[in-house]
């Protein structure tokens, strides 16, 4: 799990998926995902999304970036789908957490 947590760090603002964690890690998806799961208590799937938030979500209370630039940066071109991810994670928008949370 190590070495996935690690590609995942690495790699979250990139267009990854399961199967590139789970090549890195030398082992079969389905294997990973059980392993994974298993381990961390959620899916690849759940933990790349909340890893990916979390990282929008300090860059919105940290920074000044466009909310543009910060759902770029967690790889999603997207911004409306970087939106309802962020709110489907957080309950708000990206915009109404900053306001509520911004640091700076």
């Amino acid at each position: 799990m190590k070495e996935a947590l690690s590609f995942i760090e690495q790699h979250y603002s990139e267009d990854i998926s399961i199967e590139d964690i789970s090549s890195f890690c030398g082992l079969n998806r389905s294997y990973f995902s059980k392993v994974f799961r298993d381990t961390m208590g959620e899916s690849p799937q759940g933990f790349l999304l909340h890893y990916r938030m979390a990282r929008a979500a300090q860059l919105l209370t940290e920074s000044r970036l466009p909310i543009s630039t910060i759902s770029t940066m967690v790889s999603y071109p997207n911004q409306l789908h970087f939106s309802r991810a962020f709110k489907n994670v957080y309950g708000i928008s990206p915009r109404d957490y900053r306001a509520k949370h911004f640091a700076l």
